[in-house]
């Protein structure tokens, strides 16, 4: 994994640098990819509905500021219980 740019980033031209881009992006989704598949199926499940429910509060907070959506509280609850559930996670203070 590199951190920032190469050294030699400034002598690339714009397609060796796409191609750098390129291989940076592929190579963070290959490693996130398998994260995810060492999770449990119900830590991959809480991820998944998070991300729906968290998209559906943006998208109707981004529209009127307002969540007009009844079970987008729901799903905000059901999600905070999966994570509650299936993440061992301690609290900082």
């Amino acid at each position: 994994m590199t951190r920032g740019r190469p050294k030699h980033y400034e002598n690339m031209n714009q397609s060796e640098r796409e191609a750098y881009w390129q291989r940076e992006r592929e190579a963070r989704n290959m490693r996130e990819q398998e994260a995810f598949n060492m999770l449990s199926e119900d830590q991959q499940k809480a991820i998944i509905l998070a991300k729906e429910v968290i998209t559906d509060f943006v998208n109707e907070w981004t529209e009127s500021f307002d969540i007009y959506n009844v079970e987008t509280p729901r799903k905000m609850q059901q999600v905070f219980w999966a994570f509650q559930n299936h993440f061992d996670i301690e609290e900082a203070d």
